[in-house]
């Protein structure tokens, strides 16, 4: 069975970074997969920085129609709920997921991996994260109380092997503004990837 990309099951890293790429006119889903590749390796720095790579489920499929579930598609739709409640949809092809103990290798590797990419794809989005007195967001709300132990994680998070897209999965972004004088939280943007299996 394939493996899944190990940076999805490390713990302990507080500092993290996401960036987005939407693919350039003209360059293909193969194109952005090669430069992915030729920065991405090794997976692993000096500096202890774990990289997990998704791609829109749509380009991926169209690349290796074997290796993506078929049900799988990128969030291109606003979802709205109950009264006009809206979750935007902001697919990208491309997403670079960065942890590591401290910010400043991702930092680095991040400024590098805009500059590699950049003739195949444009930075859409980039955001960074650290963690807020232990495990709280910014309303005040505990996460990752639900979160699987680790040893179960895999079977949850993984599709099974012999499945199409075995070892992969698929990651869900969320980004929430905050209004810290209501304690409150509106989603301002969301998108979904596909990650491989390595």
């Amino acid at each position: 069975m394939r493996t899944a990309q190990y940076g999805i099951f490390t713990l302990g890293n507080p500092s993290h970074a996401f960036l987005e790429f939407d693919l350039r006119k003209g360059k293909t889903g193969s194109e952005l997969v090669a430069a992915v590749k030729a920065f991405s390796l090794p997976r692993t720095t000096g500096g202890g920085v774990n990289l997990v790579v998704g791609f829109r489920p749509e380009l991926w499929r169209a690349l290796a129609p074997d290796e993506a579930p078929p049900d799988v598609t990128g969030f291109n739709k606003d979802l709205v709920g109950p009264d006009g409640y809206t979750m935007p949809a902001t697919q990208h092809d491309l997403v670079l997921w960065f942890t590591s103990s401290t910010y400043d290798y991702i930092f680095d590797l991040t400024r590098n991996a805009v500059e590699a990419l950049k003739v195949v794809a444009t930075l859409a989005d980039e955001t960074s994260s650290w963690p807020y007195h232990g495990k709280l967001d910014l309303t005040g709300f505990i996460d990752g109380t639900e979160n699987p132990k680790l040893t179960e994680a895999p079977e949850v998070v993984m599709v099974p092997g012999g499945q199409p897209g075995e070892g992969g999965s698929v990651l869900l972004l969320q980004k929430w503004p905050h209004d810290n004088t209501k304690s409150s939280a509106e989603p301002s943007q969301t998108a979904s990837s596909w990650t491989p299996s390595q």
